[in-house]
């Protein structure tokens, strides 16, 4: 079957000075590109939600007036992008996946993994960040019901589980993940929403030893803090909020950095 060629105006543009075998693979992938295009901008605009699906082939091959082979191509292009996974059979499609933070921390780690950055400069940029969501947090008109409810639920779960070193540590990490959630600035969230993501996993590599050495006393501490901020928070008092954050984190970071500062991010 001939391939066909589409996308109405601005279709695939001309290749010159190629063997025609290989003009052609260039012209349909040039062609998969484009349609890709078309359908990453569906996704990233909302049009096909998370975890809906694509037309079916048929129907985009009326739409864009190409080919199967092209179709499949910029299917693969999406795949490879994490933004849809093709399911064969006759339940088949191809599922949408909206990205998500931890998705931008897997391509951040890849990066920082790549240049050997050490857990230290990782930890740094939390230390600076997250005390200004919190910040945010409290300087939030609408913190009353926006904010200090969903902080009051996590650190409520944290006290029940107390001495419970596993289940304590996963609702730490939500506690402070809620700070960046719930921070307001989209950018923000979405910056330190993945920074706090490769933080996670980087904790796997020392939390058994730090459940280890931590005595409930730490942990203790741990949730007088998260009470002082949620109170702070909801008095609007954003200056003292960045000051407790920070003390706040930086102690938390004692113990890894302790013996893993010089140790690289990986993902």
């Amino acid at each position: 079957m001939t391939e066909r060629r589409g996308l109405g105006a601005g279709g695939a543009a001309s290749v010159r000075a190629l063997p025609p075998g290989d003009a052609e693979a260039v012209r349909h992938h040039s062609i998969a590109d484009a349609v890709a295009a078309r359908l990453r901008a569906r996704i990233l605009d909302g049009a096909i939600p998370d975890g809906g699906t694509l037309p079916k082939q048929d129907d985009l091959m009326a739409e864009f007036g190409v080919g199967r082979t092209t179709v499949r191509q910029a299917f693969r292009v999406l795949e490879t992008e994490g933004l849809i996974t093709v399911r064969r059979g006759n339940a088949g499609g191809a599922v949408v996946h909206v990205p998500q933070p931890a998705d931008a921390a897997h391509m951040f780690g890849m990066v920082m993994h790549a240049r050997h950055v050490p857990l230290e400069d990782l930890a740094g940029a939390l230390r600076q960040l997250e005390p200004v969501c919190a910040a945010l947090c409290a300087s939030r008109a609408d913190r009353a019901t926006a904010v200090v409810p969903h902080l009051e639920a996590v650190h409520a779960r944290m006290a029940d589980v107390l001495d419970d070193g596993d289940a304590f540590l996963r609702e730490n990490r939500a506690f402070h993940e809620a700070l960046v959630e719930r921070c307001g600035n989209a950018t923000m969230q979405i910056l330190l929403g993945a920074v706090e993501v490769l933080w996670a996993r980087q904790e796997q590599v020392w939390a058994d030893a730090a459940l280890a050495d931590t005595a409930r006393a730490v942990r203790e501490a741990s949730l007088r803090d998260h009470g002082k901020l949620i109170a702070l928070i909801a008095a609007g008092d954003d200056t003292e909020v960045y000051r407790l954050a920070s003390r706040h984190i930086a102690g938390a970071q004692e113990y890894p950095l302790r013996a893993h500062s010089a140790r690289p991010v990986k993902v």
